[in-house]
């Protein structure tokens, strides 16, 4: 569950920073209002004729709260893992995870909401999980340890990884920068998706 949990904040993490650094991507309204669905509607246009291709959103547990809260509460549960909830608003899936990057670092009112194409953001398992266990005794209590140590790979549809800018094996603050993901698709509507930043306070 703890590596599921990592893969799942890293490609969240990698796919705020990859989109929110394009601004033909981004529907930014935090400094004039607060999130919601009219909001996230006007980001899925930054697709144009293309916006059917979003088909899953992913917010935070607030938020989605909040777009209840505003009568949009036909919301279908579909499953659930870990506090990860996956539900259906208004025909498309919602991811509802609180993850660090949907929340602005210091400005915690102001979250993101990302609206996703199909095969937005692909994980693929190292398979090389490394694993030691450690017991020292000669204390009061038993003392018990264990380190993992493991890889994956990330990939965003229609960005490419910039190795001059982030490296060849980069840290989780490195993929979460988003200057160090290149636009190759030759337009928004080929990418990832868009994200909707708001005030949630608002």
């Amino acid at each position: 569950e703890a590596i599921m949990s990592d893969q799942l904040n890293t490609a969240i993490a990698a796919l705020v920073a990859a989109i929110g650094n394009q601004p033909g991507a981004t529907n930014d309204v935090s400094a004039t209002a607060g999130l919601n669905y009219i909001a996230i509607n006007n980001a899925h246009a930054l697709f144009g004729d293309a916006s059917q291709r979003l088909v899953a959103q992913v917010m935070t547990g607030a938020m989605y709260h909040k777009l209840l809260g505003q009568n949009l509460a036909n919301a279908e549960r579909l499953f659930s893992f870990s506090g990860v909830q996956v539900v259906d608003i208004l025909g498309k899936a919602v991811i509802v995870t609180d993850a660090a990057a949907l929340f602005e670092a210091g400005t915690p009112d102001k979250q993101k909401v990302l609206s996703l194409a199909d095969g937005a953001a692909v994980v693929m398992d190292g398979s090389d999980l490394i694993t030691n266990i450690e017991t020292s005794n000669g204390k009061e209590r038993i003392e018990t340890t264990m380190q993992a140590d493991y890889t994956f790979g990330l990939g965003l549809k229609g960005f490419t990884w910039d190795t001059a800018n982030g490296g060849k094996s980069p840290t989780s603050a490195e993929l979460a920068t988003g200057t160090n993901w290149d636009l190759v698709a030759n337009s928004i509507k080929g990418s990832a998706g868009v994200i909707t930043i708001g005030d949630a306070a608002k």
